[in-house]
């Protein structure tokens, strides 16, 4: 399905439940600030350790079929981040969230390795970024 198909299909389920593209449009926006203006609990060392690519699921499912690796990070890159900080301008909001709750959380459904030590893996499903969390 491409993009402007399921923008129209979500139009129109909006429009069938009473919602306006406005209200939902605002609430997108006000949910990605949200994710933003997270602070850390605690300091870490975020630290990219693993980014993956799974092409045929970017073929079957993405608009962009060669979408590629997440463009957001590399293999190596390192955050040094103090407790209470914001998401950093180069820090997608997306995984920022992740870390943010995971830390909260003391781990959730991360993979705990040993005390001070996640595993975290981003939440999106066909080029997904794995990460080492010292805290």
């Amino acid at each position: 399905m491409d993009r402007r198909h399921f923008c129209k299909i979500a139009t129109l389920t909006m429009g069938a439940l009473g919602l306006s593209g406005s209200d939902a449009l605002a609430a997108a926006v006000s949910s990605s600030k949200i994710s933003e203006e997270e602070t850390l609990p605690v300091g870490c060392k975020v630290t990219v350790i693993r980014r993956e690519c799974y092409s045929d699921l970017q073929s079957l499912y993405l608009d962009d079929p060669e979408e590629g690796p997440c463009r957001a990070f590399s293999t190596g890159d390192s955050f040094e981040l103090a407790a209470g900080a914001s998401c950093p301008k180069e820090f997608c909001p997306r995984a920022w969230r992740m870390v943010c709750n995971a830390l909260k959380e003391g781990g959730g459904c991360a993979a705990t390795l040993r005390h001070g030590l996640l595993l975290l893996s981003c939440p999106d499903g066909t080029r997904p970024v794995v990460f080492r969390i010292d805290f």
